[in-house]
């Protein structure tokens, strides 16, 4: 059971740090430009950690299966 409750706390904690790097990642574009070397460097960063909160949402699909 603790696993579970770790896994989920690294998915919130994940999902967090998604949401504060989209801001910095807006603001970045707003202030500096798409191009900057900054705003790229803050979108690749964004990326990892995505993709960080999708292999963790692949080991927790759930799959259902119906009874006929």
């Amino acid at each position: 059971m603790l696993t579970k409750v770790s896994e989920l706390s690294q998915r919130i904690y994940l999902s967090e740090c998604i949401i504060n790097k989209r801001r910095e990642l807006v603001d970045l574009g707003m202030d500096y430009g798409l191009l900057n070397k900054k705003t790229i460097q803050c979108s690749q960063d964004l990326d990892q950690l995505i993709n960080l909160y999708m292999q963790g949402s692949k080991k927790t699909e759930y799959k259902f299966y119906y009874i006929l």
